[in-house]
């Protein structure tokens, strides 16, 4: 199924180090969101690495509200081999995981695993679209050794 993915990677950012084995991560979290939604189509997606300030230039060219976000996703718009470009802000994710006693590596697939499902439309429109996507969100992690229901603390 997702073995037709290719996961590209930039760290576009210089204010922190990327853990070794966060690009594992960041690919095994993509291969399991599409494999979790029975995708089987051969496609690309680029993750980049950002800071707060990168994401907001990002954000600033979808006119949108910035909030801090932890990332944006960009579809490719087009039919074909490219899904898209997830922006993960590295920085976001550090002040996320101290502030709810969570590793990083946990708010990185969760970004990576939000990402993909962006990338394929799905989103958090209303409470109801909400809870349905926090669920799946939460089977793709569980399949991936992380539980985001486990106390850290």
């Amino acid at each position: 199924m997702a073995s037709n993915l290719k996961v590209i990677i930039d760290n576009a950012q210089t204010k922190f180090k990327i853990p070794s084995g966060t690009r594992m991560l960041v690919r095994r979290s993509c291969h399991a969101t599409l494999q979790h939604v029975n995708y089987d189509s051969q496609t690309e997606i680029n993750v980049v690495f950002a800071d707060n300030d990168i994401l907001r230039e990002y954000d600033n060219l979808r006119a949108s509200n910035f909030e801090a976000q932890e990332l944006i996703a960009i579809p490719s718009g087009e039919d074909g081999e490219d899904l898209g470009k997830i922006v993960i802000s590295v920085e976001r994710i550090m002040e996320l995981t101290r502030v709810y006693n969570r590793p990083f590596e946990m708010g990185i697939v969760f970004a990576s695993i939000h990402g993909v499902f962006n990338l394929l439309g799905r989103f958090y429109t209303d409470q109801q679209a909400k809870d349905a996507l926090m669920l799946k969100e939460a089977r793709v992690m569980n399949e991936l050794g992380f539980s985001p229901l486990a106390d850290f603390r």
